[in-house]
């Protein structure tokens, strides 16, 4: 009797386990719900109208804008209806709102909320004002229009920037730490404003239907070695932006998916011109660019994974890198000639060139680890710098603080990655660095640099309709520059996400903003 009773709860438990992992078994079928994505990269708050913060509302999920970027870069409808369109003198914009969409908190979205919306970004967001000048902004039910003192040809892809993401400003009570209530598949849930790290949970009135996951993670892990051993370890199902040099640790395996992009980025060295400044002296400034050996860079220190940079204006877009002329190639020897003929020479024998006045000549150069090609740019010009007897200092810094001393102007030389077609196009991006500063038209431009051509050729371009005039007005400006020794361009970098290979809706797309979407989850 005993061994048939074994017998019979031996079969009882072989069925329960089957019914609990075959198809029938709803617990084992579920897939998980939570996900945490480790990037290098974080907002210091939620708060879209604190300096670049407003990128996270879209990489998080949480906001959406009027009009979204397609692959190819170009805009599309997203919480509008249609395709804005512009009056006879091309100065009123017309944009009409889709009539089913709410914010997370079921509120639906009008013309007047995000009239509200767009007024706090202009108003208190920096970046936003360089963007056009608002003459009136009205709102009738669904349909919003917006008057600016002058035409501006690229409103359509002024909407789809995120600097003007769509969120709800009745309650804005404590916004830095709590973040505002978007359209998005996610709703802010936590932030850490010491480790950056946030939480975004589903939003359960999403327009665009269902959401698949509960809640993601994104956990902000500065090092770079850190943040590939945490995707190996299982401790991230994602990472954004894995070090070029660890790219191939995944490539092969199975276990993992790499997925990469085009980037409309630009690593600079912005050099200090102003006046006081050491690098104001033209001649040392094309000797600077001259030492450094873009291609070698990325072929030998970011293993292919960059591109070589030329042009202001990355080789992805259409502007000239093919055909403009580079009078700063590298060439070690031509730069020594040129500070030995303009005096700068090593008077005390220590293997280091001084000023021409035989005073002590140092270049400290800004660098942060947010982006894994700038502390190696940093470490090669010091090698380069050497072997011509030039003297650089390597200061390190995180983003925030490197952004602060950009445009306070209090560096000599500070490298950067910059989006500079955050818009789909690039004539804000050149704006915001080039264009000759003043009280009237305000800028990230505090480098002394000013060319009365350049600012001209802006003017032309700000009110030109033609995309074929368009972009030779680009490529003119693009050549100043670089006659002009304004800056160096490293390099173009290509994005990337590594996941999981059971990790499915994690996008790497040019533009840098769309990292989830409501289909993020997971597979089998």
């Amino acid at each position: 009797m005993k061994k048939i009773f074994a017998i019979c709860l031996s079969v009882f438990i072989v069925v329960s386990l089957a019914a609990g992992c075959g198809s029938g078994g709803k617990e084992s079928q579920d897939l998980p719900t939570t996900m945490i994505i480790g990037t290098s990269q974080s907002c210091t708050t939620l708060d879209p109208a604190n300096g670049y913060d407003y990128w996270y509302l879209l990489r998080y999920g949480v906001g959406e804008t009027l009009m979204k970027f397609g692959e190819d870069m170009t805009p599309e409808p997203w919480l509008a209806e249609s395709y804005p369109t512009v009056s006879d003198d091309r100065l009123t914009w017309t944009v009409v709102l889709r009539d089913d969409i709410n914010f997370s908190n079921g509120e639906k979205v009008t013309a007047q909320k995000a009239l509200e919306c767009i007024q706090r970004q202009y108003q208190e967001s920096g970046p936003a004002k360089t963007y056009f000048g608002l003459g009136d902004i009205r709102a009738d039910g669904q349909v919003l229009t917006i008057t600016t003192v002058s035409p501006v040809p690229i409103m359509p892809y002024i909407l789809a920037d995120p600097v003007f993401v769509i969120y709800d400003t009745a309650d804005l009570t404590d916004v830095q730490d709590k973040g505002p209530l978007g359209t998005g598949p996610f709703v802010f849930s936590e932030f850490d404003s010491v480790t950056r790290n946030c939480t975004v949970v589903r939003n359960d009135n999403y327009w665009g239907g269902d959401v698949v996951l509960e809640s993601i993670e994104f956990r902000h892990i500065p090092e770079a070695s850190t943040l590939t051993m945490s995707l190996q370890n299982g401790d991230v199902d994602a990472a954004y932006s894995i070090t070029i040099e660890d790219i191939a640790k995944f490539s092969d395996d199975p276990d993992y998916t790499v997925l990469t992009s085009a980037s409309g980025r630009t690593t600079f060295g912005f050099m200090n011109q102003a006046k006081g400044h050491v690098l104001s002296d033209e001649v040392l400034r094309q000797a600077v660019i001259r030492i450094v050996d873009r291609q070698t860079y990325c072929t030998s220190l970011f293993y292919d994974q960059f591109i070589p940079g030329k042009t202001p204006l990355t080789s992805s877009l259409p502007y000239g890198y093919d055909e403009l002329n580079d009078i700063n190639a590298y060439d070690p020897e031509g730069a020594a000639a040129l500070l030995d003929e303009a005096g700068y020479v090593d008077k005390d024998g220590d293997g280091y060139r001084e000023l021409p006045d035989g005073s002590y000549l140092e270049i400290p150069i800004i660098m942060y680890q947010g982006r894994v090609e700038i502390p190696l740019i940093a470490d090669a010009m010091m090698i380069a710098g050497r072997d011509i007897g030039l003297r650089f200092k390597i200061v390190a810094s995180d983003s925030s603080a490197a952004w602060n001393m950009l445009i306070s102007g209090e560096y000599d030389i500070l490298l950067m990655s910059i989006s500079m077609a955050s818009s789909g196009d690039p004539e804000n991006g050149l704006k915001s660095y080039f264009r000759s500063y003043s009280e009237d038209k305000p800028n990230y431009n505090m480098s002394g640099y000013s060319n009365p051509k350049v600012d001209a050729l802006f003017d032309e371009l700000s009110v030109e309709f033609d995309a074929e005039r368009r972009i030779e007005i680009v490529k003119e400006i693009e050549q100043i520059l670089m006659d002009d020794s304004a800056c160096i361009y490293f390099c173009y970098p290509m994005m990337n996400f590594v996941t999981k290979s059971n990790v499915t809706g994690v996008t790497s797309h040019t533009s840098d903003y769309y990292w989830i979407t409501k289909d993020t989850g997971f597979t089998k």
